[in-house]
């Protein structure tokens, strides 16, 4: 990850690692908004078009790929092994240790699901860097080293999961440096409010890794180290949950203090995290759109923090609606990864040219990782209809394009999978090859025209012989074909439908114009498609609409936080989309 400072090209430098200025001072980012950066950002939700799902095997191997390709390999170079920090831009150039030891955690970890030796002289390269370059060395001083602490957290996990994946233990002394630095340079909350965010996300993310490590090497003091560090953020969190749990700053946001807060102090004290997240859990920020803070505006890698941590709490609470909220967040930044290169950019206003290794390597581990799952040798199955929806519309004359992608979720590569579809469309099957990791895109009608006008479920699935995994195994959609489920919102609405809240916690609303009189009826469904609530049902004139939902179903009980879908009809028009309700 960059520093807080003051960058020079590399291109214009010697070769050497990159030291740098000390950290800017905020206030003088002139094009900051500050009153919002204080106040908790905006409460919009821009959302990236959804490229999901996903075969999140295939999504590791194109991220494993992509740092390869960017470490630095000439032997001769005094950067040798480390990780540069972006492919492009102004960052192009930066070499740091922390960004070269998140890539052998992420190299290692492949190496561990797959058995892969591809990336052994990667690691091994960084490794070279990272001992030249130590996390502890970094730039830093007494009372302003943020950032050699958080090197040293990275130096922890990446040590574990080096040493797991290989049997290597040559560098557990790099790992037992970086764990008494940590203990003896505990970082200090005060000062301005930037450097209080700074340091308590610092530190969470040292008190967090200090304690797995402790637990892992069977340390007490360090354990006992980190919950007192870790107490240390959650006092700072408990002073103001309701707006402490939606800050961020630098690469970092509020999710990587309250996760260094769960994997500290509340896997010690397991009935404190419980009580308090089941009092204050709601108000983990689970988006944040890009706003222009004081420093650096890397949007994407605050989101990453926010699912992290709500990953933590579905650890601890075993409430899937943090589980649910996360996964809704790593997939919105996956679907960054426009070019399929691997990559994802720290700041959603960059263009796609400009992906980060940093993000990416933190989209790995807090991600993808996570929504793995298991890995079996023999597992293929469909990932989707290229371009189609459950539940799209089409008009009489419009032919329907069916198209399948089918996926080798597995280890080993497959031969001969079949591939095969029933239902509207008639049936058919075809033999395909799937190589490890693939994607295989087969046309089965680019225009098929339906006999007549009605609803058509589609189901395609593939056939494995010893096919470990069948959860996968088929998707069903259901298109409609000149039938009057619906017709495009244009033709009812003069302006669109809003989402006035969203995430909301007590109430929430839709806001748009009607072209002409008609009767409208809103509907909540909840994740397994059952109408929950039905706020709104009845005529209306035409001109501006404001219809509310106060996240209660119709008997008047409260539902539980979650993900919803709502659907407006107004007349034959339709409107659809999703609502996140908090606690």
């Amino acid at each position: 990850m960059r520093r807080l400072a003051v960058l020079v090209c590399l291109l214009c430098l010697p070769a050497l690692a990159l030291a740098t200025a000390p950290a800017p001072d905020p206030t003088q980012d002139a094009g900051a908004d500050w009153s919002l950066w204080l106040e908790g950002g905006p409460g919009t939700r821009v959302m990236p078009p959804s490229l999901a799902p996903f075969n999140y095997l295939r999504e590791f191997d194109q991220i494993v790929e992509f740092l390869a390709i960017w470490q630095v390999s000439d032997q001769g170079s005094p950067n040798y092994g480390g990780e540069i920090e972006a492919e492009a831009g102004p960052l192009g150039g930066v070499i740091q240790t922390d960004n070269t030891l998140e890539s052998i955690w992420t190299w290692a970890r492949y190496k561990q699901i797959t058995g892969s030796t591809a990336y052994d002289g990667n690691m091994t390269a960084a490794w070279v860097y990272s001992t030249n370059y130590p996390a502890w060395l970094e730039e830093g001083a007494a009372g302003d080293n943020y950032y050699r602490v958080h090197n040293c957290a990275w130096g922890l996990t990446a040590v574990l999961m080096y040493k797991a994946a290989t049997g290597d233990a040559s560098y557990d002394g790099y790992a037992e440096t970086c764990a008494q630095y940590i203990v003896a340079n505990p970082l200090v909350i005060d000062g301005t409010v930037w450097a209080q965010r700074l340091d308590a996300f610092c530190k969470g993310w040292a008190a967090g890794n200090l304690y797995l490590y402790g637990q892992a090497v069977g340390n007490a003091s360090y354990m006992n180290a980190a919950v007192t560090q870790g107490t240390d953020v959650y006092n700072y969190l408990n002073a103001s949950p309701s707006t402490r749990l939606s800050e961020e700053y630098w690469a970092m946001s509020s999710g990587t203090a309250l996760w260094g807060v769960c994997n500290s102090l509340f896997k010690s004290n397991p009935a404190l995290g419980q009580s308090w997240l089941a009092t204050n859990g709601g108000y983990l920020q689970i988006w944040q759109d890009w706003y222009n803070v004081p420093g650096y505006d890397w949007d994407a890698s605050w989101n990453v923090a926010y699912g992290n941590a709500h990953f933590a709490v579905w650890e601890i609470t075993g409430d899937v609606t943090y589980w649910n909220n996360a996964k809704f967040v790593m997939d919105a930044l996956l679907s960054y990864d426009t070019d399929d290169d691997g990559g994802i950019l720290a700041e959603s206003m960059d263009p796609v040219t400009e992906d980060m290794t940093w993000v990416t390597n933190y989209l790995c581990k807090f991600g993808v990782d996570r929504l793995l799952g298991p890995v079996y040798a023999d597992d293929t199955g469909v990932l989707r209809f290229l371009g189609l929806e459950d539940g799209d519309q089409f008009g009489a004359d419009e032919a329907v394009s069916i198209v399948i992608l089918a996926t080798n979720y597995g280890l080993d590569a497959q031969a001969g999978v079949s591939v095969e579809i029933e239902g509207g469309w008639g049936s058919g099957s075809w033999s395909r090859n799937l190589p490890f990791a693939a994607i295989d895109t087969l046309v089965v009608d680019g225009a098929w025209l339906p006999p007549a006008p009605g609803s058509y479920t589609l189901t395609a699935r593939t056939v494995l012989a010893g096919d470990e995994n069948p959860a996968n195994d088929e998707v069903s959609i259901t298109i409609h074909h000149n039938w009057p489920v619906a017709v495009p919102e244009t033709d009812a609405f003069a302006r669109a439908p809003r989402v006035l809240v969203n995430p909301f916690r007590a109430e929430t609303g839709l806001s748009f114009a009607l072209a002409a009189p008609a009767t409208l009826r809103l509907e909540i469904f909840d994740c397994a498609g059952r109408r929950v609530a039905t706020p709104v049902a009845g005529q209306r004139a035409s001109g501006e609409q404001r219809l509310a939902w106060d996240g209660r179903d119709d008997g008047g009980r409260p539902l539980p936080a979650g993900l919803y879908l709502y659907r407006l009809a107004a007349g034959e028009g339709l409107h659809a989309g999703k609502l996140v309700k908090l606690r």
